[in-house]
């Protein structure tokens, strides 16, 4: 078996350890799917350690958003594990200065540097939503699921447009825009190489999310640790990603690093375009679309999303809606109540180990210089038409 068949396989047994709730239901005639994916280390030992899980398939639209932080507005797979990992991140500060031979980074001139030996790979059971996954799902689409889709062009859209538009970056910058605006979902498949948004049908409300291609895209420049946290880190970027279904290599280097090529030589140290290893493992989760099609008529998207990190006893978070299952309806949440894994908690978790517990929320993540000018000049150069979250929405403390 290779290193990449292994990591999944410790990502599968990982995944099978955790409590039923929040898992795909199968019914006797109908299953539930989900995609699965995973941010794993392999330490300086070669050993294999699963750092964050996260499931699903949803986000939430515009009107849904909350100015609170207190809510997950993405909750498809790739961005769930991500999150845990950022989660792991603020563990790891107090780790490296307590017990360092224990942590993956070590501390110099007050910043955490990922020590040699030491690297971070991503699973995802089926390729991203948008440009990596375009060519693949259009060979697969049947006209049923394409009349589905399209059902928005015969009547009114739920449409909002001109928000999403307010919001892009070219826009705010007052650039003038050279390239073709973003795409919703899996509307053209056609055209590859451009920005999309999460998907979704025609005629549903727009979401600000944007695709997984796209979010994967921007942590090849800009690291998975965040502007949050990244006065404290360097930026931290996957060795390698491995991918299960609708898996097409030369889509996915494309989405990932390839359409970013003219920013190589414009980037800052230590901001670089990564360029990761872009692997294909046959081996099948069980509650994928692919393996699921085979075995029942009919199969239907999976609304709970599940968050697991290193460090959580055998237990998992479960999110419905972008809220905490179980969370009290209709009552403000607390420490207990909102997800781990949000904003807000982020934040406050950060607030316990740093200075800055007067900034919110934008103002921490705008003194992060350095990074704002990585992030700069991705935005201008490459991804003019990027929808940014409306600064109301994380004016939050």
């Amino acid at each position: 078996m290779n290193r990449h068949d292994e990591i999944v396989k410790a990502v599968l047994k990982k995944y099978k350890e955790l409590p039923k709730s929040g898992k795909p239901l199968v019914h006797k005639e109908k299953a539930e799917w989900t995609v699965l994916a995973s941010i794993v280390m392999i330490d300086n030992k070669q050993e294999i350690q699963v750092i964050s899980i996260g499931t699903g398939l949803k986000c939430l639209s515009f009107s849904k958003l909350c100015k609170t932080g207190d809510v997950l507005n993405d909750c498809h797979a790739e961005i769930i594990a991500r999150r845990g990992f950022i989660k792991y991140l603020i563990a790891q500060v107090s780790i490296a200065k307590s017990d360092p031979t224990t942590c993956p980074f070590t501390l110099i001139d007050n910043r955490l540097i990922q020590r040699e030996g030491y690297s971070f790979h991503m699973y995802i059971s089926q390729s991203p939503c948008g440009d990596a996954s375009m060519s693949a799902l259009a060979q697969v689409q049947t006209p049923e699921s394409l009349d589905s889709f399209e059902s928005g062009s015969n009547k009114k859209r739920k449409s909002v447009e001109p928000f999403l538009i307010e919001n892009v970056y070219a826009k705010r910058q007052k650039m003038d825009q050279t390239q073709q605006l973003f795409q919703r979902g899996r509307f053209k498949f056609d055209e590859i190489g451009i920005l999309r948004t999460k998907p979704g049908r025609l005629d549903s409300e727009p979401t600000l999310c944007m695709s997984c291609s796209d979010k994967l895209a921007r942590w090849n420049v800009l690291g998975l640790q965040s502007a949050l946290l990244s006065k404290l880190f360097d930026p931290i970027y996957l060795e390698s990603i491995i991918v299960g279904d609708l898996f097409d290599k030369e889509a996915l280097e494309r989405a990932l690093y390839k359409r970013m090529e003219s920013i190589k030589d414009k980037l800052s140290l230590p901001y670089k375009l990564n360029e990761p290893k872009i692997i294909h493992t046959e081996i099948e989760f069980e509650s994928s679309n692919t393996v699921l099609k085979a075995q029942f008529n009919c199969i239907i998207s999976c609304a709970t999303s599940i968050s697991w990190v290193t460090g959580m006893p055998n237990k998992s978070e479960v999110f419905v809606n972008g809220r905490k299952q179980g969370a009290p309806k209709g009552k403000p949440t607390n420490e207990k109540t909102r997800p781990s894994i949000c904003k807000k908690s982020l934040l406050v978790e950060l607030q316990k180990i740093s200075t800055l517990d007067t900034l919110n929320y934008h103002q921490l993540k705008s003194t992060a210089i350095d990074y704002q000018h990585a992030k700069k000049c991705l935005l201008d150069n490459v991804f003019q038409n990027w929808i940014q979250t409306p600064i109301e929405y994380e004016e939050f403390s």
